[in-house]
C-alpha cells in the first residue's frame, strides 16, 4: 500500500513538474512574442518619424528654393575647376551681405563686394529665389561660365549651392581695361568700377557686331552642329587673333584691317558676356569704337548727320586683359 501511494505521489509530482515546465515555456514564448511585436511597432514608428522628417525637410527646401542643384562643372585651364564655397564662407567674406557692400542688382539677385581669406577680392552674386526658373538660370550660368575662358571676361571663381542658397563668385578686380588694351598708353591698370547694372541692349549690340564681323545671322539651324547659335560659336574665338581671322565674313576678304577687326571682336566679347552686370555701358562701347575711324574727321550717319571723333575715349571699358585665350 505504501509503495502504491509513493508511486501515485511520484506520478503526481511528475505531472506537476511537467505542467510547470510547460507553463514556464508558454510564458517565455508569450514574452518573446510580445518583445518581437513591440520591436516591430517601434521600428515602424521610427521609420514613420524619419519619413515625416524627410518630407518636412523636403518641403522646407522646396519653400527655400530647393535643395542642392546638380551642376556639371567644366575643368578650367590646367585642369582646375571652379571652387565650391560654403554659404558661411561667402557670408563672412561679404560682411554678412551688408548693404554697404552692395555694388549692384542683376536680373536674378544682388551683387556684393567681398574678400576671401586669401586676400582675393570677389564679387558675390546672391541670387533671389526664383522657383524652377531661378534654378535653371543658376545651373545655366555656372555650367556656361565654367566653360568660358577669355582674356576679356571676368572669370567665375566658384559658386555655392547649399540648402536654399544660390550664389556665384566672380573676380572683382580687373587687371586692365579694354580701352587700354586696344590703345595702350603705358599708364598702369584700372580696377572694376563696381557700377553693375543690367544691360540687355548692350548684349543685343554685341550680337550686331558679331553679325557684321562674321556675315552670319544670330540663329541658323542649317549650320553644322555647334555653329547654329552665333554667340556661343563665336565667343570662344573672339580673343584669339588667328581665330578672329577665321570667323570673318569671306565677302570682306582683303577689305578690312585685321588689327581693327580684332579690336571690334574684343568689344563684342565684352558686350555678350553671359553675366549682364559686367557688360559695359552703351556709351563706353561707342567711345571705344570711335578711335577706329579717327583718321576720318567725320563719319556720315543717315542724311546729313555726322559723328565727331574725339582724341581718346572718355570712359574706358574695364576688363581682364592679362592673357590671350587659345
Amino acid at each position: 500500500m505504501d509503495a502504491e501511494e509513493r508511486r501515485e505521489e511520484s506520478v503526481a509530482l511528475l505531472v506537476i513538474v511537467v505542467l510547470a515546465v510547460l507553463a514556464l515555456a508558454s510564458l517565455l514564448v508569450a514574452l518573446g512574442y510580445y518583445c518581437y511585436i513591440r520591436s516591430k511597432v517601434s521600428q515602424r514608428r521610427k521609420a514613420f518619424k524619419n519619413e515625416a522628417r524627410e518630407e518636412a525637410d523636403h518641403e522646407e527646401a522646396a519653400t527655400d528654393g530647393g535643395g542642392e542643384v546638380e551642376v556639371v562643372v567644366a575643368a578650367g585651364k590646367g585642369g582646375g575647376g571652379v571652387q565650391l564655397f560654403a554659404y558661411k564662407q561667402l557670408h563672412a567674406a561679404t560682411g554678412g551681405f551688408g548693404k554697404g557692400n552692395v555694388v549692384g542688382h542683376g536680373s536674378f539677385g544682388s551683387v556684393y563686394r567681398g574678400a576671401l581669406p586669401d586676400g582675393r577680392k570677389v564679387a558675390v552674386k546672391l541670387m533671389d529665389s526664383g522657383g524652377k526658373q531661378g534654378e535653371e538660370e543658376f545651373k545655366m550660368e555656372v555650367e556656361l561660365l565654367t566653360r568660358l575662358r577669355s582674356a576679356y571676361l571676368l572669370g567665375l571663381i566658384g559658386y555655392c549651392s547649399e540648402g536654399g542658397h544660390r550664389l556665384l563668385v566672380y573676380e572683382y578686380m580687373a587687371s586692365g581695361c579694354l580701352q587700354e588694351h586696344l590703345y595702350p598708353t603705358g599708364g598702369g591698370t584700372y580696377a572694376l568700377t563696381g557700377h553693375l547694372t543690367t544691360k540687355s541692349d548692350v548684349y543685343s549690340y554685341g550680337v550686331v557686331l558679331l553679325e557684321l564681323l562674321t556675315g552670319r545671322i544670330p540663329v541658323d539651324m542649317n549650320r553644322p552642329p555647334g555653329e547654329g547659335v552665333l554667340v556661343s560659336w563665336a565667343l570662344p574665338r573672339l580673343t584669339d587673333r588667328e581665330k578672329v581671322a577665321q570667323i570673318m565674313d569671306p565677302a570682306m576678304e582683303g577689305q578690312y584691317s585685321l588689327k581693327e577687326a580684332v579690336q571690334v571682336a574684343a568689344i563684342a566679347a565684352m558686350c555678350v558676356q553671359p553675366e549682364a552686370d559686367y557688360r559695359p555701358l552703351m556709351a563706353d562701347v561707342v567711345q571705344s569704337l570711335v578711335p577706329l575711324v579717327k583718321h576720318k574727321s567725320t563719319a556720315k550717319i543717315g542724311s546729313g548727320s555726322s559723328l565727331h571723333t574725339p582724341k581718346s575715349p572718355a570712359t574706358p571699358i574695364c576688363a581682364k586683359t592679362t592673357t590671350t585665350a587659345s
